[in-house]
């Protein structure tokens, strides 16, 4: 059994779809471990996006900073099978709304926002939710957010 961790997004709680969108995994047998609601600090926007803030820079963190700080956001460790990490990102679906596909939480429910309309107007996709990608990010985003959980080895 692993586990990875997904957040919900600002847009996600302003629309109030948090449970639309949990129900995508609980259909797929995948539970939650843990969860918890937090308003987002910017020093915990920097952490949890470190590589990226230095990968783009200042200028993308800013961004970062704009769509979170001060906003709530839901942090959810979530379990499943061995593969629980890929199987939660096809759920989640691609990262822009507007090329995720029908049956992914981002093509159904993402409002179709993408690159093109994002960037002219100086900001980064919404796109409802984050989810790790690799067990090395599960463990740096758990250790952000929800540091009372601890990960069985």
């Amino acid at each position: 059994m692993g586990v990875t961790f997904v957040m919900l997004k600002p847009d996600a709680i302003k629309r109030q779809i948090g449970y639309d969108i949990m129900q995508y995994f609980f259909s797929s047998g995948i539970k939650i471990e843990c969860l918890d609601v937090q308003t987002a600090t910017e020093e915990k926007i920097r952490l949890h996006y470190t590589e990226v803030i230095q990968k783009y820079g200042e200028d993308f963190a800013k961004k970062m900073l704009d769509m979170f700080e001060g906003k709530t956001v839901v942090p959810i460790v979530l379990s499943g099978g061995d593969n629980v990490i890929l199987d939660v990102r096809h759920i989640v679906g691609a990262t822009e709304p507007a090329k995720a596909e029908s049956g992914t939480i981002r093509g159904d429910l993402g409002l179709g926002d993408c690159y093109a309309i994002s960037v002219p107007e100086g900001r980064v996709v919404r796109n409802l939710i984050h989810a790790s990608d690799s067990i090395e990010a599960v463990r740096h985003e758990i250790s952000v957010w929800l540091p009372k959980y601890k990960i069985a080895d």
